[in-house]
């Protein structure tokens, strides 16, 4: 893929249609030549041929089968399972329709932007289907080839090809069902002892001292060092290894498929979690080439990534370990992660979830995220286009500028927006 500098905006086809000249302002305004469109089609009987789906509303007996599952073999969240009972397979709902997302494509191709269609995967929120079940990834095989054949697109751009974010405890245990323990013996890793060595690593926690670990998190001790002190079993390495390697397979199997049928020219790809956090949610920056034509680092949910992964394990942790305080768990939480030092808060209380129309004013935003893109684009193979999605709306404007700047001269290609409020005078329709 041509490594060109890219300006892009997430879009729906709602908002296109409704603000015809939006995407004209914005490429005239602040150099857009990329809009990201959400997917919204019809599925052609051949495409429903391959659902794992057994109808609309699929049955109970169905999901359950198809999705991922904990230790103890029970599937993730069931708080998504009314929205996957409304599609009509994995990551597409019902009630698509063709000619609005044509016509607002139409749109995007008066204005002479390059066009992507923005699609899902394995994971939601925190519902994940199982990446190594056949019907599975069949389905989204058959899906992204669709939609680059039968639309007037550039390129596909996926989100969600991971495991659930951090802030779902239960998904750093997923997925060790039937079908993954065979994957895993097909690639060379061991699923008993994998497993094995993360029940290890919560017993090693409920029963260290806590004066001892909160001293870890003030001392200069790195993760290595941490995992040294716990006396984890490298099973724990090799479960996150596993898991990133078989969604790296499964990806370049859909990379490969997309590439046959569109051409080599069209673009296929994926965002990537925040780097200090990737390797928890199977995300490989240094793989990343292997599979898509470009990287977009997914910086901007500074609520649900960052501050809800610190805000939902702390107190878990306090939990198995009762001597420790909130202010040692973050500590060595931030140590871990390797977000000590910006001065992130101290306490639960300081993160002021319950406003997190807030966060980006209450956090360190600069130096938070530039952590994250500096690190991804050292870790992405150099030849591999990046193109860092941040927030236009909600973030103040100077941090805004900062972030860009910082994110330039770490060596990304450009940007994604998530919103354009501090960026034009445009009031959408």
């Amino acid at each position: 893929m041509e490594k060109k500098r890219r300006v892009g905006v997430y879009l729906s086809a709602s908002v296109v249609l409704n603000n015809p000249d939006y995407v004209e302002v914005l490429r005239d305004e602040i150099g857009l030549n990329l809009a990201v469109l959400g997917y919204g089609g019809q599925a052609s009987e051949e495409l429903l041929g391959k659902s794992p789906f057994d109808g609309v509303p699929l049955s109970d007996e169905c999901l359950l089968a198809l999705l991922a599952r904990d230790l103890d073999g029970e599937p993730l969240d069931a708080q998504e399972y009314d929205v996957a009972r409304a599609g009509v397979g994995p990551s597409m709902g019902a009630g698509g329709d063709d000619q609005t997302l044509n016509r607002a494509i139409e749109v995007l191709r008066r204005a002479g932007v390059e066009v992507w269609l923005g699609l899902g995967s394995w994971t939601g929120m925190s519902l994940m289907y199982c990446p190594s079940k056949d019907r599975v990834n069949d389905w989204y095989e058959a899906l992204y080839v669709h939609c680059a054949t039968q639309y007037d697109v550039d390129g596909l751009d996926l989100s969600h090809a991971r495991f659930p974010k951090c802030a779902v405890p239960r998904g750093l245990q997923a997925c060790a069902c039937d079908d993954c323990a065979r994957a895993a013996a097909d690639m060379g890793y061991d699923m008993e002892e994998m497993t094995a060595a993360l029940r290890h690593a919560v017993g090693r926690w409920r029963t260290a001292d806590p004066g001892l670990l909160a001293a870890v998190g003030r001392s200069g001790l790195g993760t290595f060092d941490l995992l040294q002190w716990l006396g984890m079993d490298p099973g724990v390495g090799n479960w996150l290894r596993f898991r990133a390697d078989l969604l790296g397979r499964k990806m370049t199997d859909f990379h490969r498929a997309v590439h046959a049928a569109a051409g080599a020219d069209f673009v296929f790809g994926s965002d990537t979690h925040p780097a200090s956090l990737a390797p928890l949610v199977g995300n490989d920056h240094s793989a990343w080439a292997e599979f898509s034509d470009f990287a977009s680092p997914l910086v901007s949910h500074i609520e649900s990534f960052i501050a809800a992964t610190f805000t939902t394990w702390t107190p878990l942790l306090q939990q198995a370990n009762p001597g420790l305080s909130e202010a040692d768990v973050l500590q060595l939480l931030y140590r871990f992660l390797g977000y000590d030092g910006m001065g992130l808060p101290e306490t639960l209380a300081g993160y002021q979830i319950e406003r997190p129309e807030q966060l980006a004013h209450n956090l360190p935003l600069e130096q938070l995220i530039l952590h994250d893109l500096r690190k991804a684009r050292l870790l992405l193979p150099p030849q591999l286009p990046s193109y860092p999605i941040i927030h236009g709306t909600g973030w103040p404007r100077a941090a805004i500028d900062a972030i860009l700047q910082g994110s330039d001269a770490a060596g990304h290609d450009g940007v994604v927006w998530q919103g354009t409020d501090e960026l034009v005078d445009y009031r959408l329709k």
